[in-house]
C-alpha cells in the first residue's frame, strides 16, 4: 500500500530534515533529533512497495540531508565572506555546494534502506524489517566522509544518558541504535496511516499491530536510558576514586588573523603568560594554551624553547605548557602542532595533527583545479602526521586531539593507543566565532569521551573551552566574548582515569558492522536453505 507520492515524500523528508537541524543553536530544541529521524523514516517507509524504485529512496535522503545541512550550516557564507576574497553571493552559493555534498551520503544511506526493505522481483532476496533497513542505511550514511561530520548521536549529547553505548559501539554505533528506535516510532505511524487509509476493512491493520511498533521503541529507548543511568554512576564512582589534578585551558580571544600579522606576537605571547600565570597561582599543574596560540614559528624537532622575548615560559611562568605551535619542516611544509614545553624549557616530541582540515590546512582536488589553492590555502603547505604522542607532566598522561579532530571517532581510537589518561584538545574557533559552529563542534567532541571513558578538556580560542568528564557531562565551560577580551583561565581538576581500554576502543566498527551485516544477510541464508531444500525434495 502506499499513502505518499513521490513529490510529498520527498517534501516530508526535507521537512524532517528541518526539525532535526532545529536541535542546533540558536534554536536547541533537543528533540528534533528523534522527531526529524522518525519523520525520515516514515517519508521513506512507504518505498518498501515493489513499484517504488531505489532513486526514489535516494531522493528523499538527499531532501532529508539537504534541508538539515542548509539549516545546521548556516554560519558557512559568512566564513566564506570574512576570510576569502570572494564576494557574498559566493558564500551562499558554497552554502548550497557544501549542504549539496553533505547530503550525499542520507542519499546513500535512503538508497540502501530501500533496496533492503523493498522485495527484489525475482523473490530470491527476501526484503529486511523496515527498522532494520532504515537504521542500517543511517549507520551506512555516517561512514561516508564529510567535511562537517554531524551525525544523530552527536547531535544528542545534551541527554548523554542516550549514548552511553558508545563505549561498546562508538558514536556511529549509537546512532544505528537511536534509529532503530526512531524507525519503530515511524512504522507505527505508516501502519496508523494505513489503518485510517484503508478502503476495505478486511485489509485494514489492527489497532494493535500499529501501536506494537511504538511500543517497541519505547522499550529500545527505555533501555538505552537504564543502561545510560547505570554506566553512569559507575563512572561517577570511578572518577571519585580516581587521582585528580589541576589543569588550567585558556581562551585568550585572539581575532584569527593575529597568527598571520607578525607585529601582534608580542602581544599575543603577553596575554597568553599573563593568562598562565593567573592560572599557576591557582594551583595549575599543566597549562594548556589553543592551536597554534604560540605566535611564532618553530622548527619541527625543536628540543628546547626559544630564549628572550620568544621563550614560551616568560618570566613568572612556571611550566609546563602544553600549546598549539605551528612547525616547519623542509619543502616549505609545516606541520599544526602540539608541543609540551616542560618547566626547564625543554621540548619533547610534537604530536602533529594526523586528519588535516579540507579547505582550511588541505584543499581537496587542489592538484586538478588549481584555482582552489589559490583561493582556499593559506601560509605553506601543511604535512600530516603520523602518530599519536604521550605528553607527561607529573601525574598526568594526555593525548592531544587537534582542532576538529576531536569529532572524529578514528582519532579518539588513535589517540587512546597511548594509554592516556586524560585527552586534550586545542583548537582555533576564531574562524567561526559568533556562529553556532563551536557549539556543533562542542557536541561532536562529547563522544570522544564516552567512548575512550576519559576526562576531555578543550582550550578553544573563541569558542567553548570546556571540561568534559568520562560521561559525556559538560562540567564546566568559559563561552567566549570576541573582542571584549580573554576570560578568566578554567580550572578543571580532571579525573585521572587509567582503566582498560573501552570495547570500542579496542576493536572500534568493526564488531557492530559485522553484526549488521549478519542480520541482514540473515533472511537471505534461510531463502537459500528453503530453495536447497526444495530442489533436494524435487
Amino acid at each position: 500500500m502506499s499513502f505518499l507520492g513521490d513529490r510529498r515524500g520527498a517534501l516530508i523528508a526535507a521537512a524532517s530534515g528541518l526539525v532535526f537541524a532545529a536541535s542546533t543553536p540558536p534554536i536547541d530544541f533537543q528533540p528534533g533529533i528523534l522527531i526529524g529521524l522518525a519523520g525520515y523514516a516514515f517519508a521513506l517507509f512507504d518505498l518498501g512497495d515493489t513499484n517504488r524504485s531505489v532513486r526514489a529512496g535516494a531522493r528523499r535522503g538527499f531532501s532529508f540531508g539537504l534541508a538539515a545541512n542548509l539549516l545546521a550550516l548556516r554560519f558557512v557564507p559568512e566564513v566564506i565572506v570574512r576570510f576569502t576574497p570572494l564576494p557574498a553571493i559566493a558564500g551562499w552559493l558554497a552554502l548550497v555546494l557544501l549542504s549539496a555534498a553533505q547530503a550525499l551520503p542520507w542519499a546513500i544511506g535512503g538508497a540502501l534502506a530501500t533496496w533492503l526493505a523493498r522485495p527484489a522481483p525475482s523473490a530470491r532476496r527476501p526484503p529486511s524489517p523496515s527498522f532494520l533497513a532504515f537504521a542500517a542505511g543511517v549507520y551506512a550514511a555516517t561512514f561516508v566522509p564529510a567535511l562537517f561530520p554531524w551525525t544523530p548521536a552527536g547531535g544528542l549529547t545534551r541527554w548523554p544518558v542516550l549514548l552511553q553505548t558508545a563505549e561498546l559501539v562508538g558514536e556511529r554505533g549509537a546512532s544505528f541504535l537511536v534509529a532503530i528506535a526512531c524507525a519503530m516510532v515511524a512504522d507505527g505511524a505508516a501502519r496508523a496511516a494505513g489503518l485510517a487509509d484503508a478502503v476495505s476493512p478486511a485489509r485494514a491493520p489492527s489497532l494493535r499491530a500499529a501501536a506494537r511498533p511504538s511500543a517497541i521503541a519505547g522499550a529500545v529507548l527505555l533501555v538505552l536510558v537504564a543502561y545510560g543511568a547505570a554506566r553512569m554512576r559507575a563512572i561517577d564512582e570511578r572518577r571519585a576514586q580516581a587521582p585528580h589534578a589541576r589543569v588550567a585551558l585558556l581562551e585568550p580571544d585572539f581575532d584569527a588573523m593575529f597568527r598571520w600579522e607578525e607585529g601582534r606576537a608580542s602581544m599575543m605571547l603577553e596575554r597568553l603568560s599573563a593568562l598562565t600565570r593567573r592560572a599557576e597561582e591557582a594551583g595549575a599543574v599543566l597549562t594548556v594554551w589553543p592551536e597554534s596560540a604560540y605566535p611564532y614559528t618553530l622548527a619541527h624537532g625543536v628540543k628546547r624553547s626559544p630564549p628572550g622575548a620568544r621563550a614560551i615560559l616568560q618570566p613568572g611562568v612556571r611550566g609546563p605548557v602544553l600549546t598549539g605551535a605551528y612547525l616547519t619542516k623542509g619543502g616549505g611544509l609545516g606541520t599544526n602542532s602540539a608541543i609540551l614545553v616542560a618547566p626547564n624549557g625543554d621540548i619533547g616530541p610534537s604530536y602533529d595533527k594526523r586528519h588535516l582540515l579540507w579547505f582550511g590546512e588541505t584543499v581537496p582536488l587542489a592538484d586538478t583545479f588549481p584555482v582552489l589553492r589559490r583561493v582556499f590555502a593559506r601560509g605553506t603547505g601543511i604535512a600530516p602526521g603520523t602518530e599519536s604522542v604521550a605528553f607527561r607532566a607529573g601525574p598526568i598522561v594526555a593525548t592531544v586531539l587537534n582542532c576538529y579532530e576531536d569529532t572524529l571517532p578514528q582519532a579518539g581510537r588513535e589517540a587512546m593507543a597511548e594509554r592516556p589518561n586524560l585527552l586534550v584538545n586545542v583548537t582555533n574557533d576564531a574562524w567561526f566565532a559568533g556562529s553556532a559552529e563551536g557549539e556543533l563542534h562542542l557536541r561532536l567532541a562529547i563522544l570522544r569521551s564516552i567512548e575512550a571513558r576519559r576526562d576531555l578538556v578543550r582550550a578553544v580560542n573563541r569558542g567553548p573551552t570546556t571540561w568534559v568528564d568520562a560521561a559525556g557531562r559538560v562540567v564546566s565551560r568559559r563561552d567566549p566574548t570576541p573582542g571584549l577580551g580573554p576570560s578568566p583561565p578554567l580550572l578543571a581538576d580532571v579525573a585521572l582515569l587509567d582503566g582498560p581500554l573501552t570495547l570500542y576502543t579496542r576493536v572500534g566498527d568493526g564488531l557492530l558492522a559485522s553484526l549488521v551485516v549478519a542480520a541482514l544477510a540473515a533472511p537471505w541464508v534461510r531463502a537459500a536453505r528453503r530453495r536447497a531444500r526444495g530442489r533436494s525434495a524435487s
